[in-house]
């Protein structure tokens, strides 16, 4: 029997569901478009719906005492937001905000918790993706250590054209510095290299991929092995 939300979402979490769990709850799923800006969670806020991207990236925003903040982690067409409450955490740590607008599958969290204890097979693949969240983190910490600033940027221009779902997007200079956690005088500098390098156009907070083989070639090693392994947590499956 085919996946239920094969035909609903683009969403790989959701394309991936056993397909009698995906017939259970696509009855009860919620069509919802992600405009630029909206905080879809906040941070100490009970996580009562989740969200499935299948075009936009979610920030995953943790703020700090003094009134800074960062990005810690995002969700896009490869998972959901709000995972921990699947596993019983009932408030989120980080703010969600809708930074490339698009388009989701919502869910709410005591629907998908009470099919994690009829399937164990939702419940692997829920397990398998928090997996590959803890090795998210930790190739992150190693790229920002290890790799250069120019390196950073192609992965993150690769990851928000995938899940923007167009060669042309609205990406601004405050939310790549936050994906990357630099400042805006030195991200300007690696947009105008990759720029006169033909790689992509950017104007007014509009980014046209223009050579993404080249964006390819320009990442570090991050970009190839965290999409390795995702490939992993679905079994090859690819949107």
């Amino acid at each position: 029997m085919p996946n239920a939300f094969a035909r609903l979402s683009g969403n790989r979490f959701l394309n991936a569901m056993p397909a009698d769990v995906a017939a259970r709850l696509a009855d009860r799923a919620e069509s919802t478009p992600m405009t630029r800006g909206a905080v879809l969670s906040e941070a100490g806020a009970s996580t009562s719906e989740i969200y499935f991207p299948d075009r936009g990236l979610i920030s995953l925003v943790k703020a700090m005492s003094d009134g800074r903040s960062t990005q810690v982690g995002y969700a896009g067409i490869e998972g959901l937001t709000g995972v921990s409450s699947l596993l019983g955490v009932a408030h989120s740590a980080f703010e969600a905000i809708v930074q490339i607008e698009g388009h989701a599958t919502r869910l709410k969290t005591a629907d998908i918790r009470a099919e994690m204890r009829l399937s164990p097979h939702l419940t692997d693949l829920v397990s398998r993706y928090m997996y590959f969240k803890m090795n998210q983190l930790a190739q992150t910490a190693a790229c920002n250590r290890l790799h250069t600033l120019r390196q950073h940027c192609c992965r993150w221009l690769l990851i928000s054209h995938e899940n923007a779902g167009a060669d042309q997007f609205t990406l601004t200079h405050e939310f790549l510095a936050l994906m990357m956690g630099v400042n805006r005088p030195s991200l300007s500098l690696a947009i105008a290299s990759l720029q006169r390098a033909g790689l992509i156009r950017y104007r007014r907070a509009s980014i046209t991929i223009v050579d993404r083989d080249g964006l390819e070639d320009g990442a570090c090693e991050c970009y190839r092995t965290l999409r390795g392994e995702l490939d992993q947590v679905y079994g090859g499956h690819r949107r």
